[in-house]
């Protein structure tokens, strides 16, 4: 029995969970999911003395598309990661780990249909079963990793498997559509060109493979792979059937779709992300539609990245909870937990019960002039500012960051005054632009920035949305509130050119404190640096904001009032 002192806290596991083992042993080896199709395992078995325990320990799984090993440039085997740290240190504690390679990927033999569409969902629910069957399984399984390898986790709780206890999946979407069309807008990241990694460049063959003659005829397969960047072109629309799938693709693959029999008979989850990522409303969406997301986590970084945070303390006290029944008091915290920027040392991080947080209140911040202002100073006096979209921005790298740099300078620009005071911004941002343009249609970018007093920027949050998608529906689901575009071919509504529109939509969440003399400042463009298309213009669209008057464009921003001050300051 172990003497530390205990302690569970957020990032802190202390005195509830022993290291058993001092190593591991790996093996590898296929596994035949239901129509045939062998998948190529990495197993993880915890070792002490030397000799692999038989006792039976709860199974944690990592489903990739990224290789489950390959050879170094020495000649010596890479180990996997999951996206945020050394994996293999959870056997050291009494867990088995197992790595696999989606069908089409890596060392496995067959091809995909669809990134994370319902066969890979199937061959998660096989290989969950299969590892719940073994030996040295105790019949908990549990899954881990982050973006691909979150929406793995997903997938799999999509087909409820019974022996899934609990994921813990990173920087993942609820709805697919609105993650790689947010907006309606094919952007970003995952319109890049298809990995190489992906079809098994330098994966490692299985123990009885030596010669690899069985990974060769693998990556032989892989050749009818599909293309989901030409799938996704192909399918602008939420309601659009893909010809190739054969299905309503945003439909098949979402875990919205199925969120009644996931809450119903799905795994436990704790779900992650970073401020500086695209997936941090979507954690924020899936806490308040599935009771079973006990936890969500938003830390100061970026896609799959907490340095300042202890993740894998926090993995190891979540599964020793929900996988092994330890009593540790997790089940017993308020399930969100973030980042603060800006705030006082020692304050950075908070909890709160729910989301949006206590006290949150919008407060509406007027465009007028180059000002950001909380109401009008010309309330009754229409005005315009106009840009000429510019395309020069769009890096056309095949791999774009994860979060843009300030557009300062690429469109026009809307600044508060220094602030007399600090103002604590916690939330969603809003935007309504009220837009024309010289073409009927238009791609626009709000980007909500943060200036400190010596000029140094910070890009806070970021949103989009093309203009011929800007009419907005009732949302199928608890959407938190925040302005939602159905996005179906019925509800295409392009520009009349020159003629304003409103275009209402929502930046990404953060939480940060803006201090006294610093500035906010929102700038509108037509263009982003990750984009790697745009509509087919002859010449770049002249977009104009239109401010005042019937036209008043504003932005709400989330104001957590400090403890005794009133919504006014």
């Amino acid at each position: 029995m172990s003497t530390t002192a205990r302690r569970s806290s957020p990032g802190h596991y202390e005195g509830y969970s022993e290291r058993l083992y001092d190593s591991w042993q790996r093996s590898s080896f296929y596994v035949a999911v239901r129509d045939g199709t062998r998948l190529a395992v990495d197993l993880y078995r915890p070792v002490a003395d030397g000799v692999p325990s038989e006792r039976p320990h709860p199974v944690l799984w990592i489903h990739t598309a990224y290789q489950r090993s390959v050879l170094g440039p020495d000649g010596s085997l890479q180990l996997p990661a999951s996206g945020y740290m050394p994996t293999l240190d959870l056997t050291l504690y009494g867990y088995v780990l197992a790595v696999v390679d989606t069908r089409g990927k890596g060392a496995s033999f067959g091809f995909r249909r669809g990134m994370q569409d319902s066969t890979e969902g199937r061959d998660a629910y096989d290989m969950t079963e299969w590892f719940a069957a073994q030996p040295w399984c105790d019949g908990n399984v549990g899954m881990l990793g982050c973006s691909y390898l979150g929406g793995s986790q997903d997938n799999a709780a999509i087909t409820t498997p019974p022996s899934l206890k609990a994921i813990f999946p990173g920087a993942t979407p609820f709805n697919r559509y609105d993650s790689i069309c947010r907006g309606g807008l094919l952007a970003q990241f995952h319109t890049r060109p298809e990995d190489p990694r992906d079809e098994g460049v330098d994966s490692l063959p299985v123990d009885d493979d030596p010669d690899g003659v069985m990974l060769a005829a693998a990556r032989a397969e892989h050749r009818g792979n599909s293309i989901m960047a030409e799938i996704w072109r192909d399918i602008p629309f939420r309601d659009d059937r893909s010809k190739p799938l054969g299905s309503r693709f945003w439909e098949e693959c979402s875990l919205s779709t199925y969120r009644n029999a996931v809450e119903m008979h799905g795994p436990v989850m704790y779900r992650w992300t970073g401020w500086r990522d695209e997936f941090t409303a979507d954690q924020f969406v899936a806490l308040a539609n599935l009771r079973n997301v006990v936890k969500v986590f938003i830390g100061s970084d970026t896609h799959c990245q907490s340095p300042d945070f202890d993740m894998f303390a926090e993995h190891l006290r979540f599964f020793d909870r929900y996988l092994k029944g330890v009593q540790n008091g997790i089940d017993t915290e308020d399930p969100v937990y973030y980042y603060t920027y800006n705030a006082e040392p020692g304050q950075s991080w908070s909890s709160s019960p729910t989301w949006p947080v206590p006290g949150m209140r919008p407060q509406r911040w007027f465009l007028d002039a180059d000002r950001l202002a909380l109401a009008p100073m010309h309330s009754k006096r229409a005005a315009r500012r106009s840009f000429e979209v510019d395309y020069s921005v769009i890096t056309w790298e095949p791999l774009t960051p994860f979060w843009p740099e300030s557009q300062h300078g690429h469109g026009v620009s809307f600044e508060t005054a220094p602030f007399e005071r600090d103002m604590r911004l916690t939330g969603h941002s809003v935007v309504s632009l009220w837009l024309s343009s010289t073409q009927p249609d238009g791609d626009n970018f709000a980007y909500l920035e943060e200036i400190e007093p010596g000029g140094e920027v910070h890009l806070r949050a970021h949103g989009r949305l093309r203009s011929s998608h800007r009419r907005l529906g009732t949302p199928p689901y608890d959407y938190l509130g925040l302005p939602w575009h159905r996005s179906f071919r019925e509800d295409y509504l392009p520009l009349v050119p020159g003629e304003p529109e409103e275009h209402v939509f929502d930046l990404l969440p953060t939480s940060t404190i803006v201090c006294r003399g610093s500035r906010l400042r929102l700038v509108v463009t037509g263009a982003d640096p990750r984009q790697r298309t745009h509509l087919p213009f002859d010449e770049p669209p002249m977009v104009t904001v239109h401010t005042g008057g019937r036209m008043a464009s504003y932005i709400e921003l989330p104001v957590v009032p400090a403890q005794g001050a009133s919504d006014a300051e």
